[in-house]
């Protein structure tokens, strides 16, 4: 009983933070959803073609906004090309991050376990080219992408079930394929049973 109560107290004030933290972006998600500002910075690397381009980093993310911030968080992060004739730059971007959400899985027969945070995203977005890096192979330019999460979410821990936002991705990449992005907008964060 006194876990059960402590649990909604914690839920009812999660619930309230997030709605305050979020009115910047009200309306812009589905009942039973909040929309929750992320930010933050992504360093990294092209690799060497294959299959398409693909991408290889690491993500240092904050969930919600001051005085509500949810998390820091530091993710990786791996990008595969998308692009198709329509969108030739275009990326599914899968971020695993390094927190622990514990998930009641009681109902299973068993104890509560972690998640560590993990989210799919559609990207499509501009490459403007500065320069060619010749006689190295590629181009040093900049980029600006918009990215929400995908209806194909692989999402866990806080972002399960996330299918809902917006993030706008601006960026650089130079002749060593090193790629550096800052990122702002928002994702639909799904509130606690209360």
């Amino acid at each position: 009983m006194k876990q059960s109560l402590t649990k909604k107290i914690a839920h009812t004030i999660v619930g309230t933070s997030l709605l305050l933290a979020t009115t910047a972006y009200a309306d812009l998600c589905s009942e039973g959803s909040v929309p929750v500002p992320v930010k933050g910075k992504i360093t990294n690397n092209g690799q060497a073609p294959g299959a398409g381009f693909s991408t290889l980093g690491v993500v240092a993310m904050k969930v919600g906004k001051k005085p509500h911030v949810l998390g820091k968080m530091k993710c990786g992060i791996i990008g595969v090309s998308a692009a198709t004739t329509e969108e030739p730059f275009a990326f599914t971007h899968t971020l695993s991050c390094d927190d622990s959400q514990p998930v009641d899985l009681s109902y299973f027969g068993l104890d509560t376990q972690v998640a560590h945070s993990q989210l799919t995203l559609d990207t499509h977005g501009d490459l403007f080219i500065e320069s060619s890096c010749a006689p190295l192979p590629g181009v040093q330019a900049s980029f600006i992408e918009y990215s929400s999460p995908s209806a194909a979410n692989t999402g866990r821990g806080l972002f399960t079930g996330v299918t809902e936002g917006d993030i706008t991705i601006e960026g650089t990449i130079n002749c060593l394929g090193s790629i550096d992005m800052d990122f702002d907008g928002y994702v639909c964060l799904n509130l606690p049973s209360q």
